[in-house]
């Protein structure tokens, strides 16, 4: 009996062992279990973070090219109003210097005007003054003629006169 009693105690702490290095075997399943699960939240998490940083850069990115593609657009903007600008610039150049020529070709206009009429009254005034020096000469001569012929006539009266006085 006593080989029964240790025999049966034998099993029986065999068995209470077995069931112990089970549970610890377990135990140790369950905690491989549980850091696995923890490695794969781990691995989850990264992942997730690596597409927000992912997300993230490629915003940052997005935003980067807006601005650039604002700034150029900018200097774009920018160079069309000053071409505009230069245009409108060289426009009123253009204008002015051709209402300058316009000014300059009528001041020429009115000065050839002016040379054409002071010629024009020279030469009036020198036909009036050869008009009147011919004018002058012929009333010369008419006084002359008349004053030959009041002469001529008081000699003949005078010679009728003398002639009448000799008769006498």
């Amino acid at each position: 009996m006593m080989k029964h009693l240790t025999l049966l105690l034998f099993v029986f702490a065999l068995a209470l062992g077995s069931a112990q290095a089970q549970s610890a075997a377990q135990k140790s399943k369950e905690r491989a279990a549980q850091m696995k699960q923890k490695e794969k939240e781990r691995a989850e998490l990264a992942k997730q973070k690596a597409k927000e940083r992912k997300e993230l850069a490629k915003q940052k990115q997005i935003a980067r090219e807006a601005q650039i593609d604002a700034k150029y657009e900018a200097m774009d903007e920018a160079y069309a109003q000053k071409e505009e600008a230069r245009r409108v610039a060289m426009k009123e150049r253009e204008e002015a210097l051709k209402q300058k020529e316009e000014e300059r070709e009528e001041a020429l206009k009115e000065k050839a005007a002016a040379a054409k009429e002071k010629q024009r009254q020279a030469k009036l005034a020198m036909k009036e003054k050869e008009e009147a020096r011919k004018e002058a000469a012929k009333q010369r001569a008419q006084a002359l003629k008349e004053k030959e012929a009041a002469r001529k006539m008081a000699a003949k009266e005078k010679e009728a006169n003398r002639k009448i006085a000799s008769n006498e």
